[in-house]
């Protein structure tokens, strides 16, 4: 039975009967029946590429602000940009915000003029900050690290460097291989904003960089001396990439991602700073480590999200590669004490390895973990199909097992395509949680059979309040 014949049964049997409705199903008050697809106006397709993540960010008033990079053929000279939306609670377009709903940002550095946004956070004054890559520097030869902040009109932010718009060059090598990007940021208590990703020396090395900027935009020079700083694994790992970072309640800066060597053997990496940018002796090994959590048959491939709990443990989620050929991808997440061992009370002896093999690569891999009001553990991402990718969830309980009372037996694959129209694939890169409790996915839709990529978006239960499953409507 084909995914989409799947998703259409169990709609039907939630149609059939509110009472059986679970958590993991469709919110039908918002888009279409939960879902709807996206894209910015007039004909500004989004575009896919290594780290182009759809993010979302969810206001307290409900209202969902989306982050993409868009190809702004419109333009005068036709470039990618930074784009941000913003949805109403019930999905439709919130026309108060920039333009018609939408704020194109384009920081026009020369060169390719090609932008990239990764991630956006909210502010709790209401500024959106989105970060990325703004390419074309002219003193680099490359990308530098963007970031942007927007008034929450969507207006750009003239107290942040100026312009709304701020690019952070680490520029580690020489002119023409100085391309340096921002996968994700976060924000600190005190309105400094931290941006990680990677700062490239050459071609063939590039290392785990991370930077901190003061509220103005500018560069805080009380992190590292310089507001930059760069994660060195040890010889043997010449690439290096944070595709992760969270500010820790005591200023830690906790970082996760992948470090790789000359032969390509990719190994889970983090690193946790102190506040001042230096590496935070009393974790892993002197601040840094290489996840080896011994599941028999798989090696740990990319960290791609963390979460710090309560009591400072950490919850960490990436992929697991199957041995012996490593192109079989699993789920996997483990916990983590404070220190950085294994808290082997967690799962099946400190962690959880989920497969979907839903075809394909039989490619499964979590890009975002959360926590929810009630400790369970979240996380999404995609999987590979027969034809392309979907959305697929997981939700572990507190003590690291599969919770039932969500999908299927704790798992759950989703699309945002809306029934009839033909499903022509898609990839989660996001997933965020709103005020009432409910479940928001965001990915790259291939919307057409040209593969004019639109913004995903799915709503879910994620507690189901009342037996008759009228939250439902």
């Amino acid at each position: 039975m084909q995914i989409r014949q799947i998703a259409l049964v169990a709609l039907a049997m939630a149609a059939a009967s509110g009472a059986n409705a679970r958590d993991g199903d469709l919110f039908k008050s918002f888009g279409v029946g939960g879902r709807e697809q996206i894209a910015f106006s007039p004909s500004i397709y989004l575009v896919v590429g290594f780290v182009d993540f759809v993010d979302i960010a969810v206001q307290g008033d409900g209202k969902l602000v989306v982050a993409a990079t868009v190809n702004n053929t419109s333009a005068a000279t036709p470039s990618t940009d930074m784009g941000v939306l913003r949805l109403n609670p019930n999905g439709t377009l919130d026309t108060n915000f920039g333009t018609q709903g939408q704020t194109i940002v384009d920081f026009a550095l020369g060169g390719t003029n090609n932008d990239v946004s990764s991630s956006v956070l909210l502010q709790p004054n209401g500024r959106i900050v989105s970060c990325g890559e703004a390419d074309g520097s002219p003193t680099s030869g490359g990308a530098d690290m963007a970031v942007s902040r927007l008034l929450a009109t969507g207006a750009p932010d003239t107290q942040f460097s100026g312009d709304g718009k701020a690019t952070v060059p680490f520029d580690l090598g020489p002119v023409g291989s100085r391309d340096d990007i921002a996968v994700r940021c976060a924000l600190q208590s005190d309105g400094k904003i931290v941006a990680a990703g990677r700062a490239a020396i050459d071609t063939n090395s590039q290392r785990i960089a991370v930077t901190r900027l003061n509220t103005d935009g500018s560069r805080d020079t009380s992190f590292n001396g310089s507001g930059l700083a760069t994660i060195d694994f040890g010889p043997s790992f010449t690439i290096g990439l944070a595709f992760d970072v969270k500010v820790q309640p005591d200023g830690h800066i906790l970082l996760t991602g992948a470090v790789s060597t000359a032969a390509n053997d990719i190994s889970w990496a983090l690193a946790r700073l102190d506040g001042s940018g230096q590496l935070d002796t009393t974790f892993g090994n002197g601040g840094t480590l290489i996840l080896n959590p011994g599941v028999s048959s798989y090696q740990p491939y990319e960290g791609l999200s963390s979460i710090v709990l309560a009591d400072g443990s950490i919850i960490t989620v990436g992929a697991m590669a199957l041995q012996p050929d490593l192109t079989n991808f699993d789920y996997g997440i483990f916990k983590l004490h404070s220190n950085g061992s294994l808290d082997t009370t967690f799962g099946d002896n400190g962690g959880k390895v989920i497969a979907f093999d839903l075809g394909g690569g039989f490619g499964d891999a979590p890009v975002k973990v959360l926590e929810d009001s009630r400790g369970r553990i979240l996380a999404g991402g995609f999987s590979a199909t027969s034809t392309a990718y979907t959305n697929t969830l997981v939700r572990l309980t507190q003590q690291g097992q599969l919770d039932a009372s969500f999908g299927v037996g704790g798992k759950l694959v989703v699309s945002s395509t809306v029934p009839p129209a033909t499903d022509f694939g898609e990839q989660g890169t996001t997933i965020a949680l709103g005020p009432d409790g409910s479940i928001f996915v965001g990915s790259l839709a291939n919307f057409d059979a040209a593969s004019h990529p639109h913004a995903g978006l799915v709503k879910l239960v994620g507690d189901t309040v009342f037996s008759d499953g009228f939250e439902l409507e």
